[in-house]
């Protein structure tokens, strides 16, 4: 089979997988999220937006100094990073939809 100039040239990198640092953060994230009972409804919010999740982290990197004044920015910055990682979201929405009982 004959490689051609581009069979490349559009292909995208794999996104990494979430570090334990980063699913511990999205985990406290998930739980005050269902403790309010609203893991559904985030979950669902979350999967319809997909597209637009770049879009979403460069907005909060935008509000970032308005942010921090109710966080800290190093926290500002995580949660941005990994609104841009889909494996990330993927795994926060994995655990909205989990049962506050059944931790997985």
């Amino acid at each position: 089979m004959r490689m051609g100039i581009w069979d490349n040239a559009f292909k995208l990198p794999e996104p990494p997988e979430a570090t334990a640092e980063e699913k511990k953060l999205l985990d406290a994230l998930a739980d005050k999220v269902r403790a309010r009972r609203m893991g559904d409804l985030a979950a669902m919010a979350l999967e319809s937006t997909r597209p637009m999740h770049n879009l979403g982290s460069q907005g909060i990197v935008f509000l970032g100094p308005m942010l921090s004044m109710f966080f800290q920015k190093e926290e500002v910055l995580r949660y941005a990073k990994l609104l841009e990682n889909p494996r990330a979201v993927a795994y926060l929405t994995e655990r909205l939809g989990a049962d506050p009982e059944n931790k997985l």
